[in-house]
């Protein structure tokens, strides 16, 4: 079936096969139709070429990117805190997991910083879970008046960051800071126990021996309190090798080259950060069980 002419007088003829437009089985020329433009070849060329360039700036920055993240631990960092916070949301939920690791963070950051402030190099935290998170010192202080200031920096931090929770709830009322906040305050109470690897053993260790006897008093009494938690009874074994080694060198450079100011300096920030947790404590329980109810 040949299709109908195009309106107007028929073009004319031409031989079969010299016009690439015509079509001997309709008999009329039609218009030869037009090879795809080069412009929009060009136009795919540049948009591959695009895609490339892209890419080929993704790699080079990227790695870079992960260079930097490697070098300094961030990745691993990162990894350990998602592993954590997974765990932590199973069992207590995920908005109480965030908390925890936030407040985790931040309390070991204020390690780290007062490590390199010294010059001295650490590792990034690594989150362990059930344990908090652990820095490895690179390199260790010349006396146990440094060793005090790394200690403290961390409790320091975890407080600030803990009372900046608890401000922010008395602006938003939003419950979950409420409760990041009360975490942040018992954690670095908890870690103020003067007592072998807790912050509260290397920040007392410089001032007396006998506060790690006093902080071992208080974790055998935890023991019984909380009905054998393993946690509390794996710190102690773990301690008990850093409180023989702190009887051990009491007569050592280490120790007796920090000044009596200096041991009553650290005391008595110490015996602060002890207090203000413990109101601040006991407070937001009163104020969540408040608002619990």
């Amino acid at each position: 079936m040949s299709s109908l002419p195009p309106f107007g007088p028929p073009p004319p003829y031409v031989p079969p096969g010299r016009e690439p437009g015509y079509d001997p089985w309709d008999g009329y020329y039609r218009p030869a139709s037009r090879p795809p433009p080069r412009r929009v070849r060009a136009r795919r060329g540049g948009l591959l070429g695009g895609l490339l360039a892209l890419l080929s700036a993704i790699y080079a920055y990227g790695k870079y990117a992960l260079l930097f993240v490697s070098k300094f631990g961030v990745l691993k960092t990162l990894i350990t805190l998602a592993i954590s916070f997974g765990i932590y949301a199973q069992f207590f939920g995920p908005w109480f997991a965030l908390g925890l690791v936030l407040m985790i963070l931040v309390h070991e950051m204020g390690h780290v910083l007062e490590i390199r402030r010294q010059g001295m190099r650490a590792t990034a935290p690594l989150f362990i879970p059930f344990f908090g998170a652990a820095i490895f010192q690179r390199s260790h202080p010349a006396d146990a008046l440094k060793q005090a200031q790394i200690g403290i920096a961390g409790p320091i931090a975890g407080t600030i960051g803990a009372t900046a929770a608890f401000v922010l709830y008395g602006s938003t009322h939003w419950p979950p800071l409420l409760v990041w906040a009360l975490v942040g305050f018992y954690v670095n109470l908890f870690n103020l126990i003067p007592v072998g690897m807790l912050d509260g053993g290397w920040i007392m260790g410089a001032v007396s021996k006998w506060f790690q006897v006093l902080g071992l008093s208080v974790l055998v009494v935890a023991i019984f309190v909380i009905h054998v938690n393993p946690v509390i009874l794996i710190i102690v074994l773990i301690s008990i090798p850093a409180i023989i080694d702190r009887f051990r060198n009491d007569r050592s450079p280490y120790y007796q080259s920090v000044p009596w100011g200096a041991r009553l300096a650290m005391g008595a920030a110490w015996l602060f950060l002890v207090g203000y947790l413990a109101f601040a404590t006991y407070q937001t329980t009163q104020l969540l069980s408040t608002t619990v109810g």
